[in-house]
């Protein structure tokens, strides 16, 4: 059973005690820190506990006695300090049914027991301040703290943090007390059971309430508390996906938990008066979810509204209407006699209870509302069955949201140029969030958007529209508007590229419309009859104007370019070199980007991909030479200058010492060979070299190694392409 942790929490306290850490007070489930203005210089601070009863006694009953540390600040700077002294003996909240009172830890028995323990002093302001701040930091005076419970589960080390609070206050505007609270911080749920909670924040200014979690504080260190993984401060519980919701506007928590835990919560309440933030104050509470169910709650919804629109347990109504009324009908699955009351009524608003302590109470709530000022009026509504032995407490804010009708208006914030649509800026003011906008041409709704921010930006063509926003169908306003043609047609630069030669048209550039016209002018600003056309024979940039009109709009003068590109240089192999017959001719160009050749079949590529050709007979080539842009030019070579070449030629020595000069031997040819054998023997008739390539010389060495200086004897058998041949003995000396 969910008590039974709380023995846990005993064991703890003790081992703490055990250690020396005196008086260390690891039972507190929440509290909050709070002021009262007495008069124009002078404050009651009041600090709140809620204990666990469980703990361990001594150190849980030294709270009767303790006097909390208050630290005083102005805009960050420390200015005082006070210690707070108890009001009264401890008061009993423990969450069970009455006759099971005596049943609860506080009173040595086994029920969840809550005690409630206040201490204050006042304290006088001198000066006025917009940033006074009052902060708890665990100081219970006589070497006692006030520490978190130890069965909190979603913080680290709980039973060694201390309790932080803060309290802020703004009293350049005026006399400012914290809000009260009507309910216990220390909620008792069952597991995966829907539930709903709320502080019930009442402030006695009237000003108006914002809420939020908070991170909570370890007064050790004044840093924040670490959370156990996946919690953090605005989701500090374990529900089912989705399940836990928070309302700002008037701290509602609804959530469904899904497993056992002791969930620490902070929030902090902000009052502002106007739009001046007036004082806030934190408190800190603490869910304690149990799978030992004490029954499923009753529940309130909302029905048979009239003059409103209700989301959750927020109503929305506009300003002026005459009468909002609505019932809250019970739902209660166990059955058990409940009660129903509130809080915080708006003036003049009734809520009438009917069958009240039966299981099927009702109350009808009613209010004149047409003379009532736009703002947010929150009331209470609290939830308590007989359930025994844990009894079913819920509370619920309602707040009635009246606001004022809505504005709206539209502006045209860049116009059409006549060619696009224009763009539109709808700004609204007042009403709710989000409010819903419709821009209507005619009788058709073209356009429709939730707007939350105030300003939507829209793009319409050139016409009359209405744009109407409503709030929850509730509050609405209409604004019509029209669109006109107007401004200057914005263009680009033209731009035409030719090349040199090329056959050009006139300039035309697309219209921006069906019915635009073009004016065109030279560079000197002279008007033509018609739009230009360029000369391509020379390379260059040529520029001309354009004026667009269109429909009310015309162009500013833009330039209409014309770049004419010249050909590609091409450069050949000279066509009146001599050749050889059979000489190899390679073909190469430049000055373009790709080359295409003529005759193609004449052609061959070599293995570095040059093309080459014989030359056998005179022929012509042409290449057509493109370059990056496409520009291109052809030009033809005839090559016919081609010789017979053919004649031999037998040195007499050589000296193959490596010196670059004459170091090797072989029958020198002109002209392309047919055929081509040389054979070498020493003076004993051995070969020591043959070679059927022309360019190959015999470098004096036979099989790698070299030869004697001596005279050595050849044989030559050769014949050109042309037909000569030649035989042909003879001797060559290899000197050394």
């Amino acid at each position: 059973m969910q008590w039974k942790k709380y023995l846990a929490g005993l064991l703890i306290t003790l081992l703490c005690l055990a250690k020396g850490v005196t008086g260390f007070a690891s039972h507190i489930f929440g509290g909050e820190l709070l002021y009262t203005c007495i008069n124009d210089t002078t404050y009651k601070l009041s600090l709140t506990f809620y204990g666990d009863c469980s703990a361990f006694a001594p150190v849980f009953h030294s709270l009767d006695t303790a006097h909390p540390l208050i630290y005083v600040y102005n805009n960050g700077v420390f200015t005082d300090s006070l210690r707070l002294h108890a009001d009264s003996t401890e008061i009993d909240v423990s969450p069970v049914c009455p006759r099971e009172l005596d049943s609860t830890t506080c009173h040595n028995g086994t029920l969840p027991g809550v005690k409630k323990f206040v201490y204050s002093d006042t304290i006088v302001l001198h000066t006025q301040s917009a940033k006074w701040a009052f902060i708890f930091k665990g100081d219970m005076g006589a070497s006692n703290a006030a520490g978190r419970s130890v069965n909190i589960t979603n913080i680290v080390s709980p039973g060694t943090s201390l309790i932080q609070l803060e309290a802020d206050l703004n009293n350049t505007i005026g006399r400012n007390s914290s809000p009260e609270y009507f309910t216990v911080p220390t909620p008792f749920y069952c597991i995966n059971v829907p539930e709903e909670y709320n502080q019930g924040a009442i402030d006695p200014d009237g000003d108006s309430l914002a809420f939020k979690l908070v991170q909570a504080y370890d007064g050790h260190t004044g840093s924040p508390v670490t959370y156990n993984f996946p919690f953090t401060a605005t989701t500090p519980m374990g529900t089912t996906p989705g399940n836990f919701n928070f309302t700002n506007v008037n701290g509602q928590v609804t959530f469904i938990p899904d497993i056992t835990q002791d969930a620490l919560i902070v929030t902090q309440v902000s009052e502002y008066r106007g739009n001046v933030l007036a004082g806030s104050s934190e408190r800190e509470m603490t869910f304690i979810i149990s799978n030992n169910c004490f029954g499923t709650p009753p529940s309130l919804q909302i029905t048979s509204i009239y003059g409103g629109i209700a989301h959750n347990n927020i109503i929305n109504l506009c300003e002026g209407t005459p009468q909002l009324s609505f019932i809250l009908s019970l739902t209660n699955p166990e059955g058990d006699s409940t009660r129903i009351t509130y809080h915080n009524l708006p003036p003049g608003a009734i809520l009438d209870t009917f069958d009240n302590f039966t299981p099927n109470p009702s109350a009808s709530f009613s209010w004149n509302t047409s003379a009532v000022a736009p703002g947010l009026y929150t009331f209470y509504v609290t939830l308590q069955n007989n359930h025994c032995p844990i009894a079913n407490t819920q509370t619920i804010a309602y707040t009635i949201n009246i606001a004022t009708p809505p504005t709206i208006t539209a502006m045209q914030v860049y116009p059409t140029d006549c060619i696009h649509q224009a763009v539109v800026e709808y700004d609204m003011t007042a009403g709710f969030l989000p409010r819903n906008v419709f821009v209507v041409s005619g009788v058709d709704t073209i356009r429709t958007y939730a707007d939350t921010t105030g300003m939507i930006r829209d793009s319409l063509p050139a016409g009359t529209y209405t744009v109407i926003v409503s709030s929850d169908s509730l509050c609405t306003a209409a604004y019509t508007f029209t669109i006109a043609d107007s401004g200057t047609i914005p263009l680009l630069p033209f731009f035409k590229f030719y090349c040199q030669g090329d056959v050009a048209a006139p300039l035309y550039t697309d219209p921006v419309g069906p019915t635009a016209t073009i004016a065109w002018y030279e560079a000197n600003g002279i008007p033509l009859p018609a739009a230009p056309t360029p000369a391509t024979n020379v390379p260059g940039v040529y520029t001309w104007y354009f004026i667009e009109q269109y429909k009310v709009c015309t162009s500013l003068p833009d330039t209409g370019k014309v770049i004419v590109r010249a050909a590609p240089d091409i450069d050949l192999p000279d066509p009146n070199i001599s050749l050889c017959f059979g000489d190899t001719l390679y073909l190469t160009a430049d000055g373009g980007a790709t080359y295409s050749w003529y005759p193609t079949e004449e052609l061959r590529p070599n293995s570095a991909g040059q093309l080459y050709t014989l030359a056998l007979y005179p022929e012509t080539f042409t290449v057509t030479a493109v370059d990056q842009f496409g520009c291109k030019d052809t030009t033809t070579r005839k090559y016919d200058n081609i010789q017979q070449c053919c004649s031999f030629v037998y040195p007499t020595a050589f000296t193959p010492n490596n010196d670059g000069l004459n170091d090797g031997f072989r029958i020198v040819t002109y002209g392309n060979m047919a055929r081509y054998q040389l054979y070498i023997y020493d003076r004993w008739g051995n070969k020591v070299f043959y070679t059927d390539d022309p360019k190959q010389y015999w470098d004096g060495t036979y099989l790698g190694i070299p030869c004697d200086m001596d005279t050595y004897y050849y044989y030559f058998n050769g014949q050109c392409l042309t037909g000569r041949g030649e035989q042909h003995k003879g001797d060559v000396t290899l000197i050394r």
